[in-house]
């Protein structure tokens, strides 16, 4: 039996990926209990009417929270198994100061050490962790073959104690659904993810504005929290483009929708360790044209079409999807049949056969 432990709530990328794991070893006998932060009202609080679902009480203190979280997962985890696998590096070190006899982190990458959108406390917070697990040798799962080796390069984490593992995916939400009764007046290209610098969203405006130039009947809706915060608006401003929206952050039941009611998804992004958005549009029959950086060409390139990181590229392949009705049929035909190869049951058991390889 093995305990999970998450630092962050479900609606999260870290904390969906606990809760889908944890889940499908719930199912198979083999979880004592995943544990979670827990608020009352909190949106995921309905998940603690599930017996195996814990949680334990913790109150954000600002910059302070990452540095306290793991006194919290200390006083408020019991040590109940011998094996912990801790969801991300906050819960690894809760692990640690809980004292279980194995632990086992997945990292999903280590970006903030080559990736980072900014340099500060939290950063070298977080290579002090990595450091910790090394000396304490504490294998560690990323979600990709590309995270595996940035792991082994960037964090000189040795070979041996790091394994990838690919994330599942939701194909009961994602799916194409009703996707047949969606119809648009404009040709619709989407995006939706993180608005951080990382994700680079420079290169999709400037495309679309070329794009825009030539189909001004065209629109682009980007979905991500807080746009306010970004340069994009004022971007979008000063190339005077009249057809963008920004939605802000879409809740996850409406996600599906999104990605069904929309002609091309496009994903910018300079680094991902996995990448689920490409995935879920895919799943929702809309064509992906991806970015060739990080992970992304090994796990979303099977089901999309790549280009690389000059607007000029990308503009000539969004202008040949939008021309050619056949070639987006086909490139959503191509998503369709690639995203069949993840699920949770499949990241479950490759989970299960790294325990028994290393406990």
């Amino acid at each position: 039996m093995i305990t999970h432990i998450t630092c962050q709530h479900a609606l999260s990328g870290i904390g969906r990926y606990g809760f889908e794991l944890s889940k499908q070893l719930h199912e198979s006998r083999d979880l004592y209990a995943w544990y979670k932060p827990y608020k009352k009202n909190h949106p995921d609080s309905y998940l603690h009417e599930h017996d195996w679902i814990k949680g334990y009480s913790y109150k954000s203190f600002r910059s302070y929270h990452a540095k306290l979280l793991p006194y919290f997962i200390k006083f408020g985890v019991p040590k109940k198994t011998k094996l912990a696998h801790a969801h991300w590096f906050l819960s690894g070190l809760g692990a640690v100061k809980i004292g279980f006899d194995q632990i086992i982190i997945t990292m999903h990458d280590v970006s903030l050490l080559h990736e980072s959108e900014q340099s500060g406390p939290f950063e070298a917070y977080y290579a002090s962790a990595i450091e910790t697990f090394k000396k304490r040798k504490i294998p560690i799962i990323c979600v990709s073959e590309q995270a595996k080796k940035d792991a082994i390069k960037y964090a000189n984490y040795p070979e041996n104690l790091v394994f990838a593992i690919p994330n599942g995916m939701e194909h009961d939400q994602f799916n194409l659904g009703n996707r047949a009764l969606f119809s648009r007046e404009r040709f619709r290209i989407i995006y939706s993810g993180g608005l951080g610098k990382r994700k680079n969203l420079d290169l999709l405006v400037k495309a679309y504005q070329k794009l825009y130039q030539r189909y001004p009947d065209i629109e682009l809706v980007i979905a991500g929290a807080h746009p306010e915060r970004t340069p994009y608006p004022k971007l979008v401003a000063d190339l005077n483009l009249k057809n963008v929206r920004f939605t802000g952050f879409i809740p996850d039941e409406f996600m599906a929708d999104f990605y069904r009611d929309a002609d091309l998804f496009v994903f910018p992004s300079l680094y991902e360790g996995f990448g689920f958005a490409p995935l879920e549009a895919m799943a929702c029959g809309t064509p992906v044209l991806c970015a060739n950086g990080g992970s992304l060409s090994e796990i979303s390139g099977g089901g999309s079409e790549l280009f690389d990181y000059d607007v000029e590229d990308l503009f000539t392949k969004m202008e040949t999807l939008l021309l050619d009705a056949e070639k987006r049929n086909l490139l959503s035909q191509k998503g369709l049949d690639w995203v069949k190869r993840y699920s949770w049951n499949k990241t479950a058991h490759l989970t299960k056969d790294v325990y028994k390889k290393l406990f």
